[in-house]
């Protein structure tokens, strides 16, 4: 199947995605390789001071040692707990991170012409986009948001005077989970329609200036699209700090260095959700390689994208691109 492929101009792009001229584009509401803007040590460190004084909540709340019943028993467990989650996920996200990167080190030492051994777990024949992962994830964001917000609730309702301002923020931050959670049924209704999907590789890995074949597949209703856009993108993520004083906060920022597009009409989707769609592109020669081992990772993917009455299909495929030896 022949595709035309389509760069956007640069001006396009900032209007798309933010940053003036002799700036990145930022992409907004894109996934981001890095789960949190602190790494190794620094996020074990970081983690330690929630983890401790969670255990030492709960452990209260579970009458394992003495405690002054200011507060209902659950309501102090729930408390800790969330201590102990944010400290125990920055302790092992900070743990894994250091080993990976020894890891690495000893697959580039042992094979230092095949950095993408040590880079990423890659298959040969291809990477999956599990849909009903990304619905899982957005479920537990909900959850954890209504479980954040449940002390607040306790307070507004059951305290009196300027403690009712808890309760109001708390409506009023429970509706923003409402709109979360309508977005987490549409993933729902999108995974069924479409299930999950795969991309093979037609060569592993991938090398700057040469030819990028791959063959795109959706388990259901592929063919039902109206159209479907695939984008070839080149992203570098940043921790990037903004604000001043108290209000500073560090947060993960994707830049765009290069985006090349495909357009697929129905026609050209018909049949598809039995077989494989082929894709092409070029990749060019000028642009920084796979880095999913760094941090914060430099990385090429794809993106499809559908469109259909009342639903959307969307994926996102990581791709092993890399510079020849």
């Amino acid at each position: 199947m022949t595709t035309t492929l389509n760069s956007k101009m640069e001006s396009m792009r900032q209007q798309m995605f933010g940053g003036g001229p002799g700036e990145l584009p930022i992409l907004t509401n894109h996934p981001t390789q890095s789960v949190t803007a602190i790494d190794g040590w620094k996020s074990v460190l970081f983690g330690l001071p929630f983890l401790i004084p969670g255990i030492v909540v709960v452990a209260s709340a579970l009458r394992g040692l003495p405690t002054r019943n200011h507060a209902p028993m659950w309501l102090a467990g729930l408390l800790g707990s969330f201590f102990v989650l944010a400290g125990a996920f920055l302790v092992i996200h900070g743990l894994r991170g250091v080993a990976r990167r020894a890891a690495y080190n000893r697959q580039v030492a042992a094979d230092p012409g095949q950095p993408w051994l040590a880079d990423y777990p890659w298959q040969r024949q291809g990477i999956a986009f599990s849909a009903f992962n990304a619905m899982l994830s957005r479920l537990l964001q909900v959850a954890v948001w209504y479980a954040f917000l449940t002390p607040f609730f306790w307070i507004g309702w059951t305290q009196h005077g300027l403690a009712r301002v808890f309760l109001l923020g708390a409506v009023f931050f429970a509706l923003i989970g409402i709109y979360w959670g309508m977005l987490w049924l549409r993933m729902v209704g999108n995974l069924l329609r479409y299930g999950n999907s795969f991309l093979a590789f037609d060569s592993f890995p991938y090398f700057l200036g040469s030819p990028l074949q791959a063959r795109l597949r959706a388990t259901k209703h592929f063919d039902v699209l109206e159209e479907l856009t695939v984008t070839l993108r080149c992203v570098q993520e940043k921790y990037v700090t903004r604000g001043t004083g108290d209000n500073q906060r560090t947060e993960v920022v994707c830049y765009l260095l290069y985006e090349d597009m495909a357009t697929f009409t129905r026609e050209q989707l018909a049949g598809a959700s039995s077989s494989y769609l082929p894709i092409s592109f070029r990749l060019p020669e000028n642009q920084p390689v796979t880095r999913l081992a760094d941090t914060p990772p430099t990385y090429w993917e794809i993106e499809a994208l559908g469109k259909a009455k009342g639903t959307k299909y969307q994926a996102y495929f990581l791709l092993p691109v890399y510079g020849a030896s």
